[in-house]
């Protein structure tokens, strides 16, 4: 049952222990909501496309916003946020106890974007740093987190900043390098996409005295001893050996 704005149960100036729990109501009074410190930040790419869905149909009433006594808003923030900016009304469900666990639970079980459609739905807005990626990952077929390793380098901070669109690409003249690398290494072995090699090479771009066709000139005849290894300690292990085999003077040390 919806509570009109225009009922006597709206939310509008009564108390809390008034509302009836599980009730859908309606108010623009944007101020009474908060966000529940240490939700998640609002996604700049799903706000744009939930604007302009809500333009076209706005089904706001029919997916209320969740709340809990203190009207901090524990699902549906950006729903929140895009009706206020439009001006239409806050359709919302009141939870008591809800809090910061049901948040992430909530999020859990939500259908989670893959990043490819986080790369796309920047791309689509212009995003310079998206536009790189998705060229790169055109040309290379590296996979996303294989590609970010080589061009910025792989872990919770990057997956978050590509999802929050603020991705920054550090390292592309060794995207451009490493990739090179990896095209020449395909002949001699064949587990040149697996993340742990990709790794290792990356490590050898930053050796400084690592020459690369020293390494192809060994493997030429070292082929058999190229195999896949559990780990990227593992891989420059081995490639330190490869690259040293025969070897005059002194040695160069991989890690």
């Amino acid at each position: 049952m919806l509570n009109q704005e225009n009922a006597p149960m709206t939310t509008d100036g009564i108390q809390v222990r008034d509302v009836v729990v599980n009730q859908v109501y309606r108010t623009k009074n944007y101020e009474r909501f908060t966000s529940l410190e240490g939700n998640r930040d609002l996604n700049v790419f799903h706000y744009e496309r939930l604007k302009k869905s809500i333009k076209e149909i706005d089904l706001s009433e029919a997916n209320p916003i969740l709340v809990n006594e203190n009207f901090e808003i524990i699902d549906g923030q950006h729903r929140y946020a895009v009706c206020k900016e439009l001006n239409k009304p806050i359709y919302y469900l009141l939870v008591k106890g809800y809090g910061l666990k049901e948040v992430q639970i909530l999020n859990m079980n939500m259908k989670n974007w893959r990043m490819e459609d986080y790369i796309e739905g920047y791309c689509k807005m212009g995003k310079t740093e998206y536009l790189y990626l998705s060229s790169f990952l055109k040309q290379h077929k590296l996979g996303v987190t294989n590609s970010l390793t080589i061009l910025c380098s792989w872990g919770s901070e990057t997956g978050n900043n590509l999802m929050n669109g603020s991705l920054t690409l550090t390292n592309k003249e060794r995207g451009i390098v490493v990739s090179d690398w990896l095209n020449q290494l395909k002949p001699f072995y064949s587990g040149t996409a697996r993340r742990s090699f990709i790794t290792a090479m990356v490590k050898c771009y930053s050796i400084p005295k690592f020459d690369f066709n020293i390494l192809i000139q060994k493997l030429a005849y070292q082929q058999t001893k190229m195999i896949d290894c559990v780990d990227t300690k593992n891989y420059l292990i081995l490639l330190e050996e490869i690259y040293n085999y025969r070897s005059k003077g002194d040695k160069l040390r991989f890690f």
